[in-house]
């Protein structure tokens, strides 16, 4: 997401930051408190409650917004924290994929829908890491994890289970596009 939508979207938790930067919460034990609420929505989405995921995926998406803003209201960003958030994020997102996975695994085509669309999720995160590696900020793309995971959480609250794989369809088609659109950007640097 670009820079202005992220901070509207931190706009509405200022007071919850504000309080955990009063209390002295470490970021990184709020990267690493995501984990555990993303089993749960692996869980209930193996078991087929997709309202109560989508309720926890809100706190997943709440941790995963909240470390990075405690971290730059107490001038604590640095590489090591940086690099356990993308790790974390990683497994986060497999854990929810895994339960969407478990639940649909009887169908063989959405089952390969959800293989291939965290495939490309992870490309998305790969392919702008890769860019920073070699020097190119690559913020370009709007798919970024926060866009599909509220695509997750939306379908989880108000499409039954089988529309859901609707989901998949979206954040698939955006990530490509998303994916594209990185490739396009870093490739045309003169520094690549």
């Amino acid at each position: 997401m670009r820079a202005e939508h992220k901070s509207i979207a931190r706009k509405p938790l200022q007071p919850i930051i504000k309080l955990l930067v009063a209390f002295k919460i470490p970021p990184n034990l709020l990267t690493i408190l995501s984990l555990p609420f993303s089993v749960l929505v692996g869980y209930f989405f193996t078991v087929g409650k997709f309202i109560i995921a989508g309720i926890f995926l809100l706190f997943v998406g709440f941790f995963d917004t909240a470390d990075g803003e405690v971290a730059r209201q107490t001038n604590r960003m640095n590489p090591k924290g940086a690099f356990l958030d993308s790790t974390v994020d990683r497994v986060s997102e497999f854990l929810v994929f895994l339960g969407l996975f478990i639940y649909f695994h009887h169908n063989i085509s959405i089952a390969i829908l959800i293989f291939v669309t965290l495939f490309a999720s992870f490309l998305v995160s790969y392919v702008r890491a890769r860019a920073q590696g070699i020097g190119n900020e690559c913020n370009t793309g709007i798919f970024e994890r926060p866009v599909r995971f509220i695509f997750l959480v939306l379908g989880s609250f108000f499409l039954t289970k089988k529309l859901f794989p609707i989901v998949f369809w979206i954040i698939l088609l955006g990530c490509v596009f998303t994916i594209l659109q990185r490739l396009y950007y870093v490739l045309k640097q003169g520094n690549v």
